[in-house]
């Protein structure tokens, strides 16, 4: 059975698709592998590989495989990275230990960006201003905020999405809102890619709906650390329209690529 590998990025399907991996996992029975940063290799005997920040520095045509990978509107992973990192524990965003003594590693940096020049990471560690990168959005107000967090984690994650080579003849692309719009359908084509068909593809499916946002109780969703509400998209009316034709303006060649429609024309409820 040829490896099941999941490309993801942070905000875009790493939460979903990694706790639907667990559940495959323990109930097929498999091998659960999560990469985190730059992927230069991965154990030939795991079953399922979820790529956190699909960065890759190794030929994936080495490997016998087959793999969905995941996109999201962009102007989306800007509103819930900012919203997300006010909130989270995750150690690189809480963390408060600047040193810039060499190696720099996390949690100075996160994973996804310990690859980066010594250098990199020294401007980063100086631009936070003695402050946690969280410490830094609770300080600002909101606008000030999502200025600080375009010009960091979502540049990090834009800039690696752009990056992404497409593989049609084993990677099957998805955009996140596909599993919002119509969860079954989507995941059913997905799982069918990636090798479960018949019974198994009815379990899976089965396992995989307990992580449908529209499937869970309110209580579920206020405990869940990677969901803020049960709407996926939240730009339309959480930018600035000046922020929004500025990130357009910077972003939108990849808006475009991705298969999204620019706002040209139309306006949000924020003033």
């Amino acid at each position: 059975m040829p490896q099941i590998f999941i490309f993801c990025y942070h905000k875009v399907g790493t939460a979903l698709f990694s706790r639907v991996s667990i559940r495959l996992a323990a109930h097929f029975g498999l091998s659960f592998q999560t990469v985190v940063g730059m992927a230069h290799g991965v154990d030939r005997s795991a079953n399922i590989v979820v790529f956190a920040h699909s960065l890759l520095d190794m030929d994936l045509s080495q490997y016998d495989y087959r793999g969905i990978h995941l996109v999201r509107d962009p102007r989306d992973i800007w509103v819930s990275g900012y919203h997300y990192h006010r909130r989270t524990s995750e150690p690189w965003c809480i963390n408060s230990d600047l040193d810039q003594t060499p190696p720099i590693g996390f949690p100075r940096v996160d994973y996804s960006q310990q690859h980066r020049p010594e250098a990199w990471k020294r401007a980063y560690l100086d631009g936070l201003n003695g402050r946690s990168y969280q410490q830094n959005l609770l300080n600002l107000d909101q606008r000030s905020g999502l200025k600080f967090e375009l010009e960091r984690y979502t540049a990090w994650t834009l800039e690696a999405i752009a990056a992404w080579e497409k593989r049609p003849d084993r990677i099957l692309e998805f955009k996140l809102e596909a599993f919002a719009d119509n969860f079954d359908g989507a995941m059913t084509t997905a799982l069918s890619h990636l090798g479960f068909s018949g019974a198994a593809l009815s379990q899976a499916l089965a396992l995989a709906a307990n992580e449908d946002v529209a499937r869970m109780d309110d209580t579920t969703i206020a405990n869940h650390p990677h969901i803020m509400s049960r709407q996926l998209s939240k730009w339309r009316t959480l930018l600035h329209p000046d922020d929004v034709r500025d990130f357009e303006a910077r972003h939108g060649d990849l808006i475009d690529r991705l298969g999204y429609e620019r706002s040209v024309g139309q306006t949000t409820s924020v003033q």
